[in-house]
């Protein structure tokens, strides 16, 4: 199978976007994050979480591009914006789900220095006889960095207690982490049986030249060992801040 998985700026980039969803149709699952889906106009104007020039129905506009998928949504602010995957209307979703990963009560949506909560998105798929669970992470995010803090570390813990929970099936985690390869979050992880491609492959950076600050981390990609990578690369495609990461596997 091929999997991409692309934090989408909220679609800003409205037609390289496109065209870059149409050349990569093939693909069979598609993870995306900051999806915005049917947003409210009362929400689109109090709401720091809308960059103004965002497409506030990205997800449909996904689903248009892509009429040979699936679309599922994960809410994760209000009902309007959270986390998304697309997956090929030939391979068989068995189950979906999600896992609470932060709660912030007290999140103001009028500021611009406290997070929302965050959330993991998951899909059981099925093809040639075997199921393999996807899952899809947007992480806590920090304006002091991608280090690790108290919240990180906590979340990691929760990402790896469903990776052991969820059995010996085969498993793919993607997404924009918010984190550092060399951090104690990314390790408790790697420390659940995921092999970390991002250092697997000693890639330098997962932006594009859209992102000013010098941090270049941000997304990773992990598979458990029962997963056979075929093949793993940083597409040079400049359609958000975020590199899309693309990988086949078995």
């Amino acid at each position: 199978m091929k999997l991409i998985t692309l934090n989408t700026l909220g679609g800003k980039l409205r037609d390289p976007l496109s065209r870059f969803i149409a050349s990569h149709a093939d693909t069979d699952i598609f993870c995306f994050q900051e999806v915005f889906h049917d947003l409210d106009e009362s929400t689109r104007t109090t709401d720091f979480i809308f960059d103004e020039g965002a497409n506030e129905e990205l997800f449909e506009d996904i689903g248009k591009m892509l009429p040979h998928h699936r679309g599922f949504f994960c809410p994760i602010h209000g009902v309007f914006y959270g986390l998304a995957m697309f997956v090929k209307k030939d391979i068989g979703v068995v189950e979906t789900g999600e896992v609470l990963l932060y709660e912030n009560a007290a999140y103001d949506p009028t500021g611009d220095d406290t997070d929302h909560g965050r959330k993991l998105q998951w899909a059981k798929v099925a093809t040639g006889g075997r199921e393999t669970l996807v899952m899809n992470v947007h992480g806590h995010w920090s304006k002091d960095g991608k280090r690790d803090d108290a919240i990180r570390l906590e979340q990691s813990e929760r990402i790896a207690a469903f990776l052991k929970q969820s059995g010996d099936f085969p498993k793919v985690l993607c997404g924009d982490f918010n984190l550092r390869p060399d951090t104690e979050s990314v390790r408790a992880i790697e420390a659940a049986g995921m092999v970390n491609l991002i250092t697997k492959h000693e890639v330098s950076s997962t932006r594009t030249g859209l992102y000013p600050k010098p941090e270049r981390f941000a997304d990773f990609i992990f598979l458990s060992h029962n997963v056979e990578e075929i093949g793993f690369r940083v597409l040079p495609d400049e359609v958000s801040d975020h590199s899309p990461l693309f990988v086949e596997f078995e």
